[in-house]
């Protein structure tokens, strides 16, 4: 966190910079790490200028860049929104570790066909404010989140943008729950003669559990690959991002395999990640 001073006061800021440790480097290597995340640093805030300048000047869901400094090499940074309650899989961990999730889908009398509380009880909508004040969250927050980072990927597909790392880690929260898809990292703009496919660059490390079965196989990323992402996010908010997706599987696994070679193997088999207990039916 920092304070940007401007003419019109005082703004309070998220500074994103090089991190990476390097005292146990020698000089060397510490450069050529220093310099490889000042490039990052370069192409996402390429992106960000892209996003901003969109007719309508970004996405409410989508994080806002608000500054950046780029000419002093020890304090190369972003400056960004800053988002009061952090990352969203830090923010449900926390809510379900605690007992702070309410949820609202209840069985009829038949035991098979889930219903609202709302629909049992008239005054559950009316008591919202007091559910938000004691820290409670419910399943139609958990659908809200889903809904809001959906805008958010509609937006950056509208500006032809990949995330191509969109999982609740990099969403962030404001104290109004108000949702900001963060992270651009890895994020490639789609150039027009494209043919609307991005072809990852050979050694760069990918969230593999995100992506795509085609993207894992053939490299190439698209649009639509995004939506597969976007099913693994809602998996996530659903299970309060307790584990990492696949790991229950991967456990279970018999066969002495890396990683990658095994979801590719379990996905080409027409294996899917399990539906989490507090999904409504119709998800």
């Amino acid at each position: 966190m920092g304070i940007l001073s401007l003419s019109t006061g005082k703004v309070p800021v998220a500074v994103k910079k090089p991190q990476m440790e390097t005292s146990a480097m020698n000089a060397a290597e510490s450069a050529v790490i220093l310099k490889r995340q000042r490039q990052a640093l370069r192409d996402e805030l390429s992106i960000f200028a892209h996003l901003q300048s969109s007719s309508t000047g970004g996405h409410e869901n989508v994080l806002k860049l608000l500054g950046a400094i780029t000419t002093i090499k020890t304090d190369f940074s972003l400056l960004t929104e800053y988002c009061e309650c952090g990352s969203m899989d830090r923010f449900l961990q926390e809510k379900w570790k605690n007992g702070k999730f309410e949820d609202e889908l209840v069985f009829d009398g038949n035991e098979k066909e889930q219903v609202w509380k709302i629909q049992r009880d008239s005054n559950w909508g009316y008591n919202y404010q007091s559910r938000r004040e004691k820290g409670l969250i419910t399943t139609s927050d958990l659908l809200w989140f889903a809904l809001q980072i959906a805008r958010a990927m509609q937006f950056l597909a509208a500006m032809n943008v990949l995330h191509r790392d969109i999982a609740v880690r990099n969403v962030l929260l404001k104290l109004d729950y108000t949702l900001k898809v963060a992270d651009f990292g890895l994020s490639r703009k789609l150039k027009e003669n494209d043919e609307a496919y991005y072809i990852g660059e050979k050694g760069t490390a990918l969230p593999i559990r995100y992506i795509a079965p085609e993207s894992l196989t053939s490299g190439r990323f698209a649009i639509t690959s995004e939506y597969w992402s976007f099913g693994v996010v809602v998996w996530e908010l659903f299970t309060f991002a307790e584990q990492q997706p696949y790991s229950m599987e991967f456990a279970n696994n018999e066969n002495n395999v890396l990683f990658c070679d095994f979801l590719k193997e379990h996905l080409s088999s027409g294996c899917r990640l399990s539906i989490p207990n507090y999904v409504p039916q119709q998800m």
